[in-house]
């Protein structure tokens, strides 16, 4: 493995990224891989979302994994994404009590051929989460714990990779004012309009025009977006 590291560095694409990761992937043992990466603080359900798959078609991972694994809340809430481990396909029944929409769930996994295989979150600067996949294992170490822990190491270093090379990635439509970063600080603290507008010596109504120029800058549309984006981009600090 330290070997297929020591290679990414030398990926100074996008494109070429992908190209080595899939290689890696099928020297591996998989026949399938995903890579879904959404907006800071968004799910990968989002229609901004970068995704790049092998070994299986674009609808059959929209109606499995988007309408889902993830619409249905199998990788967000208390589970593996808070948790930040991988599992397995097979284990899938572990993260949700709900039995009957397991049932389904893992048949739409039987129909698109992801009998098994990993899942694997990754996290990044500036809240740039994703998610990693690989599937259709063709040998038995493949599904093994020494080899989980190898390829969570792996996907987790070529997704800052990815962020290296791509900086300018969901940036922010246009910087904020030091008015505006003052006010959404505040709004960070749970202070509301009238006790920010007291704070600055502004009236309310001023304090609402700023936030709603911060909101279209920030691409959100409400306080709290606004404060988890302006954090998680490390506009403001509480």
């Amino acid at each position: 493995m330290q070997d297929y590291i020591a290679g990414l560095p030398d990926c100074d694409t996008p494109k070429s990224l992908w190209a080595y990761c899939l290689r890696v992937v099928k020297s591996l043992g998989f026949g399938a891989a995903i890579y879904a990466v959404p907006p800071p603080n968004k799910k990968p359900t989002h229609p901004d979302t970068i995704i790049r798959l092998h070994g299986i078609s674009l609808a059959d991972f929209y109606r499995f994994a988007l309408q889902g694994l993830i619409a249905e809340g199998h990788l967000t809430t208390s589970n593996s994404l808070f948790r930040a481990a991988p599992f397995r396909w097979t284990d899938i029944a572990s993260l949700t009590s709900r039995t009957e929409e397991f049932s389904n769930l893992k048949q739409q996994a039987n129909d698109v051929g992801l009998t098994d295989g990993w899942v694997i979150p990754v996290f990044g600067p500036k809240g740039r989460t994703g998610l990693v996949s690989y599937g259709l294992p063709n040998n038995i170490a493949a599904m093994e714990d020494k080899a989980k822990h190898a390829l969570q190491h792996f996907a987790q270093l070529a997704h800052l990779r990815l962020c290296q090379i791509t900086p300018y990635m969901y940036e922010l439509n246009k910087d904020l004012s030091k008015r505006e970063t003052q006010i959404i600080s505040w709004v960070a603290k749970g202070k509301s309009n009238s006790e920010i507008a007291q704070i600055l010596k502004v009236s309310e109504a001023s304090i609402d025009s700023y936030l709603r120029r911060a909101f279209a800058k920030l691409g959100v549309h409400d306080r709290t977006s606004a404060a988890v984006k302006a954090i998680s981009h490390d506009i403001v600090r509480i």
